[in-house]
C-alpha cells in the first residue's frame, strides 16, 4: 500500500506547484525572526532544488560522487545522484543511479541532479555539469560513457518504472552560441556551461545556465533558444559574472531569476520578459541559490551564506521581501540552503545542501 501511495503521489505531483509575485520596491532594513520549523527528512546527499504538493516534496539530490572516473585531482564521478520523494516519515527514491561528481575525500559539494519540473505529466531533471570541463570546441562533458547525462535535461515520461530519455545538451549549445559572449570571463573560460535551475514554461522548460550566464528556453523537441544573457556587474572595481541559479514564472507571466554572484551583497533577482532586456527586481543579497513566491505574492530567496562566504558550510538564511519592500530574514537552523519551494502556507527548504549524507528537507511556517 505504501509503495502504491508513493508512486501515485509522484505521478500526480505536477498539479500542486504554486508561484506568485510582488511589485518591485526599494531595499529597506531587514528584521530577523524565528519560524516554526519541522525537519521532514535527514541523511540526504546534496539536496538541491525541490517541488512540493499533496503534502509531499520531491527533491533533486546531487549525490556523493563515486569511483567511476576522476576528471581532476579532487573530484570523482559515480552514479549516486537521485530524485527522492519526501513526506512525514517518508524518504523514497523515485529515480536513482544518476551521475554525481563529488569530492574524493567525502563526496561533498557534488555536481549532479540540480532541479526538476513536471510538465504535461512528464518529470524532467536538469543535470548540472563541471563548467570548466566542457570541451570548448564540441561542448562535450569530460565524463564520457560514465556520465552522458551531465549538462543535459533528462526526461521521464509518465510510466512505471521510469525510463530516462536524454534531452537538450547545454554544453553543445554554449559552444555554438555563447549567449553572453564570454563577458567577464578569464581568458580560456569564455565558453562554460553548468545548467542549474529550471521551471515548466509554456510547453517546454525555462532553464538557467550558471556557467553560461544565460536564461534559456527548451522546446518540446529539445531545441534550445536564448531568452536572455544575464549581465555582468562591477563590484569593488572587479567585473563579476551573474551565475544564475534558479528561475520561476510569476503570475504576471514574467520569469524571475536569482543569481549566486561572487561578492557579498552583490546578488540580484531579475525580472525577465522574453524579447526585453532583464531588469533588476531586487538586489543586495549574497549567494542566492533559489527563489519562490509565497501565497501572498512575496518574494522568498535562499541565501547560502548571508556574509557571502560559500565555504565551509555555514549560516544561511531564507529572506522574505515584504509588500512594502522591507525584508525579513529567517536564519535559525538554516545552513547552506540550496532550494526553496512553496505549497499553500508551507515553505520547504533544502538545508545543508553542500554536505553528503547530512542534507535535510525542512518545512517552515513563517509568521
Amino acid at each position: 500500500m505504501k509503495r502504491r501511495l508513493f508512486r501515485t503521489a509522484a505521478v500526480l505531483f505536477g498539479a500542486a506547484l504554486l508561484a506568485s509575485t510582488v511589485p518591485a520596491a526599494a531595499v529597506t532594513a531587514s528584521k530577523r525572526t524565528t519560524p516554526q520549523a519541522t525537519v521532514l527528512a535527514t541523511g540526504l546527499n546534496g539536496p538541491r532544488h525541490l517541488v512540493a504538493g499533496f503534502g509531499f516534496v520531491v527533491v533533486a539530490e546531487a549525490g556523493n560522487g563515486g569511483t567511476l572516473t576522476c576528471p581532476n585531482a579532487t573530484q570523482c564521478l559515480g552514479r549516486t545522484g537521485s530524485v527522492t520523494l519526501v513526506g512525514p516519515g517518508i524518504k523514497y527514491p523515485i529515480i536513482s543511479g544518476l551521475p554525481s561528481l563529488g569530492n574524493q575525500s567525502d563526496g561533498g559539494y557534488a555536481v549532479g541532479p540540480a532541479d526538476l519540473a513536471i510538465n504535461n505529466g512528464e518529470l524532467t531533471v536538469v543535470m548540472s555539469n563541471l563548467a570548466s570541463g566542457v570541451d570548448p570546441v564540441t561542448g562535450a562533458n569530460p565524463f564520457g560513457v560514465h556520465g552522458p547525462e551531465m549538462g543535459r535535461l533528462v526526461h521521464y515520461p509518465p510510466a512505471l518504472p521510469p525510463v530516462a530519455q536524454l534531452g537538450a545538451d547545454f554544453g553543445v549549445y554554449e559552444v555554438q552560441n555563447n549567449p553572453d559572449g564570454g563577458a567577464g570571463a578569464p581568458a580560456g573560460a569564455e565558453k562554460e556551461s553548468n545548467p542549474y535551475g529550471m521551471t515548466a514554461y509554456g510547453d517546454g522548460y525555462a532553464v538557467v545556465d550558471a556557467g553560461a550566464n544565460s536564461l534559456l528556453w527548451v522546446r518540446p523537441n529539445n531545441v534550445i533558444q536564448t531568452i536572455a544573457a544575464l549581465p555582468t556587474k562591477v563590484v569593488n572595481g572587479q567585473v563579476v559574472q551573474s551565475a544564475p541559479t534558479a528561475v520561476e514564472v510569476g503570475p504576471d507571466g514574467a520569469l524571475y531569476v536569482s543569481e549566486i554572484s561572487a561578492r557579498p551583497g552583490s546578488a540580484r533577482v531579475y525580472r525577465v520578459v522574453p524579447g526585453q532586456a532583464p531588469t533588476v527586481y531586487a538586489d543586495g543579497f549574497s549567494l542566492l541559490t533559489d527563489l519562490a513566491f509565497d501565497s501572498q505574492g512575496r518574494l522568498l530567496v535562499t541565501s547560502m551564506h548571508t556574509s557571502g562566504a560559500m565555504f565551509p558550510p555555514s549560516q544561511g538564511a531564507v529572506i522574505r521581501v515584504e509588500a512594502n519592500g522591507s525584508r525579513t530574514t529567517y536564519s535559525t537552523g538554516i545552513v547552506s540552503p540550496t532550494g526553496i519551494t512553496v505549497a499553500g502556507p508551507d515553505i520547504y527548504v533544502s538545508n545543508k545542501g553542500l554536505q553528503a549524507g547530512q542534507g535535510e528537507v525542512i518545512k517552515l511556517r513563517l509568521p
